[in-house]
């Protein structure tokens, strides 16, 4: 994929990860890297530093003990993150199964950047597509440059989604508590986010950024691989990114024996 000069992107992506997930890693900054162009600059948060090296536009920065945050306090990690970690006011969040699978249109995420800067009310900005299908959207909220913003509705399931977004850091504070495991954010945070009638919750009709979900229901031994073009998952096969879910690139046509 060629380099688009005439885009800037002067944002951090942050991507929360455990040691549990940290196989995720390498799959997850191949396909970063060649599907979000420029690349960004990507702030890892988790705990034991990976055994392998990152791409050079990302950083890893360590919260603290792992057995310090057992999944029902993954909420305290991502406090202190957000209190502590080298992020701006406004940064994109993305956890680490979220593995792009076409072309981020990163000219659309730069213009959702910019627009959540300039509007202070803003909490979140979806990039992928959980807000447009969400029960209610005013899917003609407003535009911003040549992308049609839809605002979720407090009321919709899910109003506080941790899909790929942008997010105001104050906002997203002020909606968690302590003690909560990353299923409880998401439900037991759109209550409060959706009764702080200061913000909203906004997504477009564009959805800037395709990924999948490389895990479902947060099952880190059982890898899904269906919405990952072919030629990328034998690349990654290739590269051994897969090896740690027994995927192992095989020659097409070798015999066996």
């Amino acid at each position: 994929m060629k380099e688009k000069s005439w885009v800037k992107n002067d944002y951090t992506v942050v991507c929360m990860t455990s040691d549990k997930y940290l196989d995720a890693l390498r799959p997850y900054a191949w396909l970063m890297n060649r599907y979000w162009v420029p690349n960004p600059r990507v702030v890892v948060a988790g705990f034991s530093r990976p055994d392998f090296e990152l791409p050079s536009n990302f950083e890893f920065y360590s919260i603290g003990n792992f057995e310090d945050y057992p999944i029902e306090r993954w909420s305290d990690a991502l406090k202190r993150v957000l209190t502590e970690g080298p992020i701006s006011d406004v940064f994109v969040f993305m956890l680490e199964d979220y593995w792009p699978t076409r072309d981020v249109d990163t000219e659309a995420v730069q213009i959702l950047v910019d627009y959540a800067k300039q509007f202070n009310y803003v909490a979140k900005i979806d990039l992928a597509g959980d807000r447009l299908y969400a029960h209610g959207a005013d899917l003609t909220y407003s535009t911003a440059g040549r992308l049609d913003l839809v605002k979720s509705m407090p009321g919709s399931p899910y109003h506080l989604s941790l899909m790929t977004g942008v997010w105001r850091k104050k906002h997203l504070l002020d909606s968690i508590q302590p003690g909560w495991s990353p299923w409880d954010v998401e439900l037991l945070g759109t209550p409060i986010l959706s009764h702080n009638q200061n913000v909203i919750v906004l997504g477009t009709r564009q959805w800037p950024v395709r990924h999948t979900l490389a895990f479902r229901s947060g099952n880190s031994n059982e890898l899904k691989l269906d919405e990952i073009l072919q030629d990328d998952v034998i690349e990654l096969s290739k590269l051994g990114y897969l090896k740690p879910w027994g995927v192992e690139y095989e020659p097409e046509g070798e015999a066996e024996g």
